[in-house]
């Protein structure tokens, strides 16, 4: 299928690598026009020129979790593209991978402020900004449940965009804007954050749906949230995790 996105323009944050850049190729195939942004300028600008020429897509330099960053990209979108209808709050980071007692209060600090607190600003400013249109954000199924140790502070950043959608998409209703808020909460996906010993222990398992999913098994539904086809819904959680939350071994 082809021109779900025609004629919107989205910012996909953390789109230069990863699931990010999965969606910014998904949203380009569906005809939308992008603005990837993400903190390593040099592989940033390689990406778009890759993806597409400065008509359909272009990087720019962001911190998510810089209140003044989140202004200056809206406005330098809207100055190139004209519009911007569609948000895909993913930049994040994985976390020290150390236990609760173990986690330095900086440790704790970064992933916040990167999955929880960029999310938040990127929210807000969409909120502020749009009358019409459609906020994604990437949370995880460690959002939901934490079926392991040492992931304390990424999960609590993800149990957070998990709630902070669901308060985004009533208070967009109350303001009588019809933007959508939804967010997709990927398994173990295959990209840098899967631990190089998981992953070979996942490969090793013969099944019939894989244990790890692709940033496009992510980039669809994502895609289908942004649609018009997603219209009535809002303040929803798909899960995309090959059926770990309904109990696979």
């Amino acid at each position: 299928m082809t021109d779900r996105l025609k004629a919107k323009v989205a910012i996909i944050t953390g789109g230069i690598s990863g699931i990010g850049k999965a969606i910014a190729e998904d949203f380009l195939a569906e005809g939308a026009k992008v603005v990837i942004t993400g903190r390593r300028s040099e592989l940033g600008a390689k990406v778009a020129a890759d993806l597409g020429d400065e008509n359909q897509i272009i990087y720019l330099y962001q911190d998510v979790s810089d209140e003044a960053e989140w202004y200056e990209i809206v406005e330098k979108t809207i100055s190139h593209f004209g519009q911007w209808d569609i948000l895909v709050n993913n930049a994040g980071v994985g976390g020290s991978g150390k236990l609760i007692t173990e986690t330095t209060l900086e440790e704790w600090k970064q992933v916040i402020d990167i999955n929880l607190t960029g999310t938040f600003l990127g929210t807000r400013t969409a909120l502020q900004n749009m009358e019409h249109g459609s906020i994604v954000n990437v949370s995880s199924v460690l959002g939901i449940i934490t079926p392991m140790p040492s992931v304390g502070a990424y999960a609590a950043s993800k149990g957070g965009t998990r709630m902070l959608t669901k308060a985004a998409a009533i208070e967009a209703i109350a303001m009588n804007k019809t933007i959508r808020v939804n967010s997709v909460h990927p398994g173990f996906v295959e990209t840098a954050l899967l631990p190089p010993d998981m992953k070979l222990a996942m490969e090793q398992q013969h099944e019939s749906i894989p244990s790890f999913g692709q940033g496009e098994d992510v980039a669809k539904a994502v895609t289908y949230l942004a649609s018009d086809e997603a219209k009535y819904t809002t303040g929803s959680e798909l899960v995309l995790d090959g059926g770990a939350l309904a109990g696979r071994r």
